[in-house]
C-alpha cells in the first residue's frame, strides 16, 4: 500500500438507521476526486450519503488503490440493491455537436485536447436537450476495477447529468466544489456554454478560473447568478473571496418533491445537492 494511502475513511458517512436496500437505488460517483455513494429509496427519499475524498495530487495508480480499498471494504457494497448506477466524473470530456461527432475519431479528439499519455476507455452520452454529444474517457485500469465489481451496470458521465439541472434562466455559473478541485458550468442566456473541472490550491486560483470562464464567453460577473454546491461554507475564506467579485450568490438546494432522512438534515443541503440531482436523473 502506498505510504500516502492508509485505511480509507469517508469524509461523510450519513445513513438512516434502517435502509431496505432491496428496494433502493444505489448511485456511485467515481473520479480522481473520490467516490460517493447515494441511496434513494421508495417514496423518493434519500436515505444515505457516503463521500470518500481523495487528495488532488494522487497518481492514477494511487487513485486506483484508494478505489479498490473502498470498493472492497465498504459495508454498503455488501448488500443487494434493486438497481445500481455508475457516474464517472473524470474531467477529460468534450462537448461535440452532432455534425462533428464521429465515434471512430473520438479518441483522436480527446487526445488532441488532453494528450495521449495512458490507456483509456472512450465513451459518449447524447444530450438530447442540448443536441450535443459528451465524449469522455476513463483510465482503462480504473474502468476494469469497476467492471469486475459491478459488471453490466448502467454508466454515464457527470457532465451529462449536470447540464440538465433545473435553472432559473439568464446567466448562471454553477460551481461544484470538491477537495482541491471545482467543476464549473456556465449557461449564458439559459444556453449551455461550457463545463469543465479545474484544480485549485488557493482561493485566488478559484477566482481566476471563475473570472476567466466568464471572460471567455463574454459574461459580466455582476450579471451572472453564482450557484454553489459541494464542499463550500458561507463562513469560509473561499466564500469570502468569491463574494468580492460576484454580486448574486446562492447555495444549491434539494430537488423538488424529494425528501431526505432525518440524519441527512444535519448538514447543509448544498453539500450533497449535486449527488441528489444525479441520482434522480439516472
Amino acid at each position: 500500500m502506498s505510504p500516502q494511502i492508509q485505511n480509507v475513511i469517508p469524509s461523510f458517512n450519513i445513513q438512516a438507521p434502517k435502509i431496505y436496500t432491496e428496494s433502493a437505488k444505489l448511485v456511485i460517483e467515481a473520479g480522481p476526486m473520490g467516490i460517493s455513494f447515494t441511496i434513494l429509496n421508495t417514496g423518493d427519499c434519500f436515505q444515505a450519503v457516503l463521500m470518500y475524498s481523495f487528495p488532488n495530487k494522487l497518481t492514477e495508480a494511487e487513485v486506483n488503490e484508494e478505489m479498490q480499498e473502498t470498493l472492497g471494504t465498504d459495508p454498503l457494497l455488501k448488500r443487494q440493491y434493486k438497481e445500481i448506477h455508475l457516474i464517472w466524473c473524470f474531467p477529460e470530456s468534450i462537448l461535440v455537436p452532432p455534425d462533428l461527432f464521429d465515434r471512430e475519431h473520438s479518441q483522436a479528439m480527446l487526445n488532441l485536447v488532453f494528450g495521449d499519455t495512458r490507456k483509456t476507455t472512450i465513451s459518449h452520452d447524447f444530450l438530447y436537450k442540448h443536441n450535443l454529444y459528451n465524449v469522455y474517457r476513463v483510465p482503462e485500469s480504473t474502468a476494469k476495477i469497476f467492471a469486475e465489481k459491478f459488471p453490466a451496470v448502467p454508466q454515464t458521465h457527470q457532465y451529462s447529468l449536470l447540464v440538465d439541472r433545473v435553472r432559473k434562466g439568464g446567466n448562471e455559473l454553477f460551481v461544484l466544489f470538491y477537495t482541491g478541485s471545482l467543476t464549473v458550468m456556465l449557461c449564458k442566456e439559459d444556453k449551455l456554454q461550457a463545463i469543465q473541472n479545474f484544480i485549485y490550491n488557493t482561493p485566488d486560483d478559484i477566482i481566476f478560473h471563475l473570472l476567466n470562464v466568464c471572460k471567455s464567453f463574454e459574461v459580466a460577473p455582476d450579471s451572472a447568478r453564482l450557484c454553489l454546491s459541494g464542499m463550500v461554507d458561507k463562513k469560509s475564506n473561499l466564500y469570502a473571496a468569491i463574494y468580492k467579485y460576484f454580486l448574486h450568490i446562492e447555495f444549491d438546494s434539494m430537488p423538488a418533491n424529494f425528501t431526505v432522512a432525518e440524519e441527512l438534515k444535519s448538514q447543509p443541503p448544498h453539500f450533497f445537492s449535486h449527488l441528489f440531482y444525479q441520482a434522480i436523473c439516472v
